[in-house]
């Protein structure tokens, strides 16, 4: 079995999958080499965008938690388009959680154009070190698709 043929699968379950808007909200993990990939699912950009932040949170810590105070902080990204700024988004995240040394506990899109969004986020400080080593989200394969109404995304990090 090839590794498209594997991207086309939503195995059901995995994800924890969330109804929103009469469409279903999802991640799931892929294998490459010498990366992990994240392809999410969702009926609308920004649930898209929260789904791909929770996979990259399962490559880093699978369902670790962390504990401390919670703080509310806002987040501005902005790209030149809509998977410019996945990739800029994810690793806006790693850098709050890898230097940072927080752990996001919610994601809200509060805002979101093709080329910016803002994001509220619920983050406490991280216990301990994540489980994987992440460099980067990067360009390789990278997909931001619609069709019929279902968002689609596919991303590669850097591990």
């Amino acid at each position: 079995m090839t590794a498209d043929h594997n991207a086309r699968q939503w195995p059901a379950g995995i994800s924890g999958p969330v109804k929103k808007e009469g469409g279903v909200a999802a991640f799931r993990l892929l294998e490459h080499t010498a990366d992990m990939g994240i392809e999410a699912q969702a009926a609308s950009c920004e649930e898209l965008f929260v789904q791909a932040a929770k996979g990259l949170l399962a490559v880093l810590a699978g369902s670790a938690e962390s504990i401390g105070p919670v703080r509310d902080i806002r987040l501005q990204v902005s790209a030149g388009d809509v998977e410019e700024l996945l990739v800029v988004w994810l690793n806006e995240l790693l850098y709050l959680i890898q230097a940072k040394g927080l752990w996001l506990q919610n994601i809200e899109l509060v805002g979101m154009q093709s080329d910016h969004l803002e994001a509220k986020l619920l983050v406490v400080p991280l216990t301990g070190q994540p489980q994987r080593e992440v460099k980067a989200a990067t360009y390789h394969h990278l997909m931001v698709s619609c069709r019929q109404g279902l968002w689609r995304a596919r991303v590669y990090l850097d591990l």
